[in-house]
């Protein structure tokens, strides 16, 4: 749940990427936050629930009986770190945040403030933090840790805006790398149910209902990627109304996912990857199932505004709602007999389910930076420098881009985007500019085709989120093609200006350029080059 900012226009800004949708594990600044779990169109389950197999072994349960949370399965995080998302909750072991009673676990999110450790680890003694809310995270890592099998929980969601429960899952060694290198599966999240719904298409009364399962992956943050898919409960059923058993069955090479036994999406390997850096620096892609081959351990929790509910439906954190609770019933998890090493022979598949499309792995460049020597860099003159790959930080699913043949001119680079956080960047080898700054300028050809009123064009260079350096691209009369010259050096000395007081570092440029409207614009660039 890291599944995006403290509001909507410095969403936009550039971080080249979560969710974690609300569960990150590195830490992002205010202005800024990973992917939100924006999914494609969510699926009705209107279909029959499945059978489950026989085979399936219970491993382990927590049902919570008794009066106390059971230590052998969960432990508590203490921190006022905010998830990594610009959440405003501190996390604590309070009892009045966590504890069972009547056959439940109850989880609370209270209106009250809380100074913590301003870290993800807890760790006392560094800079701390005080936020408006507390909450509870439970975790099971390192005590109840699994490999392949089916996860189920029976919860009751809690409504209202700025209310974000979650249940999913983190690898506990992180063999690939920090995070999302290593994996993130959401078996279920969900913001600001009960509101008024923000869904495209819906009717003006709906209310929001989405459930979301999701998977992040890829490169350590911020090349990192997710997918996922949303659904709705059969016959307008708010997931607010009672409890419902929301469940995966992860085997190797697939992961499926569940809301009571209702089969509503698949993701498989060749949807996702993980690439992570070996000796050197050096990009390698992992192998088979990877980063989903590994140990992961459970999270429960519920977390106050952040990226994505705060900017989400209402906006903002509803106070007056405030204390909201997450009611978990049952926690079952289990391992398939059938073949235990790879847990295959156990599936529970429905046709109706959707195949999620997830992500290709992106080309690893060359570690040399000698295509940037001079004295002309071609970038982009019919097609894409070699040396260079075309990425996008498309959070909302509002960025395209894509090659097209323009009369006269042959080739050219056609970018559109909607209102919200996106942009298209080039991703370069670790590349030394420091000998274009004295007389080397950025130098394309731009035609501005629409765009909203007052919109600006930021192009940057990066050197790794918050070292980012932005300049305001001239713009030309509409529909008319302009060649733009920028002195490199004029964009290197410029702050970014979502983070103020940093700067692109020349000698370590890892992203050559980025072009990122500031709303709704269609462009297109040709002939884009450095000359000395």
């Amino acid at each position: 749940m890291q599944h995006l900012t403290n509001q909507v226009k410095i969403l936009t800004s550039f971080i080249s990427a979560a969710l974690m949708s609300g569960c990150t594990a590195i830490e992002l600044p205010v202005s800024e936050s990973p992917d939100l779990a924006q999914t494609e169109k969510p699926i009705v389950l209107s279909h029959a629930p499945v059978t489950l197999s026989p085979d399936w072994l219970l491993v382990w349960e927590d049902q919570f009986e008794g009066e106390q949370i059971n230590k052998r399965n969960w432990s508590l995080e203490v921190n006022c770190w905010g998830g990594g998302n610009n959440e405003q909750q501190c996390y604590t072991d309070d009892p009045n945040n966590a504890f069972v009673k009547d056959g439940f676990l109850h989880i609370v999110a209270l209106k009250q403030s809380h100074t913590g450790p301003d870290n993800a680890e807890g760790t006392i003694g560094g800079a701390t933090k005080t936020l408006p809310y507390t909450s509870a995270r439970l975790s099971t890592k390192d005590k109840r840790d699994t490999k392949y099998g089916r996860y189920e929980i029976r919860a009751k969601l809690p409504g209202g805006q700025g209310s974000w429960p979650a249940i999913w899952m983190l690898p506990t060694d992180n063999k690939y790398g920090t995070w999302a290198a290593s994996g993130e599966i959401d078996i279920m999240e969900a913001v600001n149910l009960n509101t008024l719904s923000d869904a495209a298409g819906v009717k003006n009364d709906d209310l929001e209902s989405r459930v979301y399962g999701t998977l992040h992956y890829g490169r350590n943050w911020p090349d990192n990627v997710y997918k996922g898919q949303a659904a709705t409960l059969p016959n307008g059923v708010n997931p607010t109304e009672g409890f419902h058993t929301y469940a995966i069955e992860w085997e190797e090479g697939e992961i499926r996912w569940y809301v009571d036994n209702i089969h509503y999406a698949t993701q498989t390997q060749e949807g996702w990857y993980s690439q992570y850096e070996a000796e050197e620096g050096k990009l390698i892609n992992a192998s088979g199932a990877a980063p989903f081959d590994e140990k992961f351990h459970l999270l429960l929790n519920l977390a106050v505004g952040g990226a994505w509910s705060a900017n989400a439906n209402d906006k903002g954190i509803d106070e007056g709602l405030f204390p909201r609770t997450m009611l978990v019933d049952s926690v079952k998890v289990y391992r398939c007999k059938v073949d235990r090493w790879k847990g295959k022979g156990c599936a529970s598949r429905s046709e109706h389910a959707i195949q999620v499309i997830g992500h290709e792995a992106p080309e690893i460049l060359a570690t040399d930076d000698s295509y940037a020597d001079g004295p002309t860099l071609e970038i982009f003159t019919e097609t894409l420098n070699a040396s260079l790959a075309y990425a996008s930080y498309d959070p909302l699913d509002i960025v395209d881009y894509q090659e097209v043949t323009e009369p006269d001119r042959g080739t050219v680079l056609q970018v559109n985007k909607n209102e919200g956080s996106g942009n298209i960047y080039f991703r370069s080898p670790v590349t030394d500019v420091t000998h274009w700054q004295e007389t080397g300028e950025l130098v394309f050809d731009l035609k501005v085709e629409s765009m909203a009123d007052g919109v600006e064009l930021l192009v940057k260079m990066d050197s790794g989120w918050p070292k980012t350096s932005d300049y305001t691209v001239p713009l030309s009369a509409m529909n008319e093609w302009k060649t733009v010259r920028i002195p490199i050096a004029d964009i290197l000395k410029r702050d970014n200006r979502f983070a103020g007081g940093n700067q692109a570092d020349p000698t370590m440029i890892t992203n050559l350029l980025v072009f990122e409207p500031q709303g709704k614009m269609s462009f297109k660039l040709d002939n884009m080059r450095f000359e000395k």
